[in-house]
């Protein structure tokens, strides 16, 4: 073996790295988006999976590599990653136009080079082939190192509609490639500047997620602080009123001596009844959580002032594996929608019981009950509401829904005639924070 053919050696095993390489800095670029199983088979199977797509070779008007590697990259997220199939197919669309446009970019400027400056020689093709793979592994490596783990978070932020946007746009670059590549021109470099223009409007369909993602969670921390706030403001008002009555306390008084001097008991015991009445406070502490305890005050004031009858056993110092708005959107949205369904019944009737404990071994626990009158209707698996503005059908119970599902936790509803029933369990250990 003379010294080129070792060289030449050299460069292919050096190659061989480089693809091991890019597929690490792939994999992890997944990883920022989807959480991977714990099973390590799993994991392991998923990555060795991915080598052969993300380095696959794209020459003009190959058919068998980019229809063989599309349903391959779903397999990958099936096997290694535990999101809902509508996420992982939404990956697939997102990322799949960034590897073929990537991958045949690549492909042909190193065809063009070697071409024009190194015809008939070897070595220097392997070495032009080399750098063309260390610009990928740059690629991804920057990619990864700038998405990390925050987009994750940003993508269980995002409802089923989101994601389905995202499609639209993500769909219509995916036709694109695939387009240029089954029908490549015999001037394959006409479709370059198309390769890279679905590839750019990929990328920026990422940013895109973060927009939407932080316009979900600024929608959600602003209800947040408004029950927030008009907590603190009961609690103000309350505050005011006690010391009011405190002030006017000797009156009282002497007003029930009076009377019980007079003989008038029956009138006296109505007196210090009206008196309760007004101490009574609105502000109540219902457990230690400050976010549970401002939901559940807004809440059952309101309920309350429609005639409500409600029953709460809140036993939560605190829900620390639970987002702050993830908090607010159980208790909010399932409240709200049990005292919209007790306000349609005769005012005797109307009952609300919430329970809810976060036990020692980990463990969120929460079920809320209601009297209702009317049918209950559910279309396509989703609660039809009774609202008039037919827009927000079981849009409340959805985002419920979303938020048990990120938490990879149960939610079972169940009614009957007169009562409807939510029953929703959390683990610590599934926390996606």
């Amino acid at each position: 073996m003379d010294k080129i053919d070792i060289i030449a050696a050299a460069f292919d095993f050096m190659g061989f790295i480089l693809y091991w390489v890019q597929t690490w800095f792939f994999y992890q670029t997944i990883c920022s988006f989807l959480e991977p199983r714990k099973n390590h088979f799993c994991r392991a199977a998923a990555f060795l999976i991915c080598c052969p797509m993300c380095i696959m070779v794209i020459f003009p008007r190959d058919v068998f590599n980019i229809t063989a590697n599309l349903p391959l990259f779903l397999v990958v997220l099936m096997i290694g990653f535990r999101q809902s199939l509508l996420v992982k197919g939404s990956i697939v669309l997102l990322f799949f136009p960034i590897i073929i446009s990537l991958n045949f970019l690549t492909q042909e400027l190193t065809g063009w080079i070697w071409n024009h400056y190194f015809h008939m020689n070897q070595l220097a093709n392997t070495m032009v082939s080399n750098v063309m793979i260390l610009w990928q592994v740059l690629f991804w490596f920057i990619f990864s190192r700038i998405s990390k783990k925050k987009f994750r978070e940003m993508t269980q932020a995002l409802d089923t509609r989101s994601w389905l946007l995202l499609d639209a746009i993500c769909l219509a670059s995916l036709a694109a490639v695939i387009s240029c590549v089954y029908y490549t021109p015999e001037q394959s470099y006409k479709i370059w500047l198309c390769m890279l223009a679905c590839m750019i409007t990929n990328i920026s369909a990422i940013r895109l997620v973060y927009y939407l993602a932080e316009h979900v969670r600024g929608k959600l921390v602003e209800k947040n602080l408004k029950l927030q706030q008009d907590y603190y403001q009961e609690l103000e008002a309350n505050q005011i009123e006690i010391r009011k009555f405190r002030h006017d306390m000797n009156n009282h008084f002497s007003v029930v001596s009076e009377l019980l001097e007079d003989g008038k008991e029956a009138e006296a015991k109505e007196y210090f009844r009206n008196l309760s009445g007004q101490l009574r406070a609105r502000s109540r502490t219902f457990c230690k959580d400050s976010i549970v305890n401002a939901v559940i005050n807004s809440k059952y004031n309101r309920a309350v002032e429609q005639g409500i009858d409600c029953f709460f056993n809140i036993e939560i110092d605190a829900l620390w594996f639970l987002d702050n708005l993830d908090i607010c959107t159980i208790f909010s949205n399932t409240l709200d929608n049990a005292i919209e369904a007790c306000m349609k019944v005769e005012q005797d009737k109307r009952r609300i019981s919430v329970k809810a404990r976060c036990m020692e071994n980990g463990y969120f626990s929460y079920e809320i009950s209601n009297s209702k009158n009317q049918e209950i209707q559910v279309e396509e698996g989703h609660y039809k509401t009774w609202k008039r503005n037919t827009k927000s059908h079981g849009i409340g119970i959805e985002n419920v829904r979303d938020v048990v599902k990120r938490y990879r936790g149960t939610m079972e509803i169940s009614y009957d005639e007169n009562t409807f029933c939510v029953l929703i369990l959390i683990s610590e250990n599934s926390n996606l924070s």
